[in-house]
């Protein structure tokens, strides 16, 4: 037996993730959790596994990536931080790599380039790496963004006009996270 033509594979994906091929779609946890379960996330944790009411995936849902953003969410966040740096999408900037995704402790990966040129840092565009950038920040340090392995997440820093672009580019989901500890 072919286990490959056999099975479906569920769980949390490690790595980089495009788009699946149709009947597939694309929906927001919020809509997920509120639409389809009638749940609202467990918001006294920080964004994380402990937001969601599975203890298994159903096969119908693919969840995050572990660790890195996926594709779309990729582009959408590099396309609302070109519209908002100085020098657009040819803004120059720094990718930092942490050594838990790049298996690597004993070296340092830091790349400088244009923001544009991120994707091709991923495996998936001829780059060395399986996962989005752990921290991009441009040289002017106007804006930082930090991917967290653990919590399934980014978080984008800066005041004014670009956290403005992350929230309604209609790609991303966003959310207010304040601790209530």
């Amino acid at each position: 037996m072919n286990l490959d033509e056999e099975t479906t594979v569920t769980g949390i994906p490690l790595g980089f993730v495009a788009r699946p091929a149709s009947p597939w779609r694309r929906v927001f946890w919020s809509q997920h959790l509120t639409e389809r379960r009638g749940q609202a996330a467990d918001r006294n944790h920080p964004p994380s596994h402990r937001w969601f009411p599975h203890r298994r995936w159903p096969v119908t849902v693919q969840p995050p990536p572990e660790g890195p953003l996926d594709k779309e969410s990729l582009d959408a966040l590099l396309d609302a931080l070109g519209r908002c740096s100085v020098d657009g999408p040819r803004t120059d900037c720094v990718a930092f790599y942490a050594s838990l995704p790049t298996g690597d402790v004993d070296s340092h990966h830091v790349w400088s380039g244009p923001l544009s040129a991120v994707p091709d840092l991923l495996e998936e565009r001829g780059g060395p790496y399986p996962f989005s950038p752990t921290n991009l920040w441009p040289t002017d340090r106007s804006w930082f963004v930090w991917t967290d392995y653990d919590l399934l997440g980014t978080k984008v820093s800066r005041s004014g006009p670009l956290v403005e672009a992350v929230k309604t580019h209609p790609a991303l989901e966003t959310v207010d996270w304040v601790s209530s500890t």
